[in-house]
C-alpha cells in the first residue's frame, strides 16, 4: 500500500492507510484474546442454554484451525489461478 501510493505522489494517504491498518489489527487482536480469555465461561452459558452444544465443544479449536485453514487455501488458489 504504502509503495503503491508513493508511487501515485500520494506517501501521506500511504502511510495513513498503514497506520488505519495496524491499528484495526491491533484492536481485531486484543478482541480476539479478550474474546478467548473469557471463552470458558461463554461456552459453559451456551452448554447450558443449548445441551446440544456440549457434544461439539470439545471440537470448537480444531474446527476453528481447519476453518482458517481452508480459508488460506482458498486465497492461495484463487490467487494463483
Amino acid at each position: 500500500m504504502l509503495l503503491g501510493a508513493i508511487a501515485l505522489s500520494r506517501t501521506f494517504f500511504g502511510v495513513l492507510l498503514v497506520v488505519a491498518y495496524g491499528l484495526g489489527m491491533a484492536l481485531t487482536l486484543t478482541s480476539a484474546a479478550l474474546l478467548l480469555s473469557g471463552g470458558n465461561r461463554l461456552a459453559a452459558l451456551g452448554e447450558r442454554r443449548l445441551p446440544a452444544l456440549r457434544r461439539y465443544t470439545p471440537y470448537g479449536s480444531v474446527l476453528t484451525a481447519l476453518a482458517v485453514l481452508a480459508v488460506g487455501v482458498g486465497l492461495t488458489v484463487c490467487s494463483l489461478l
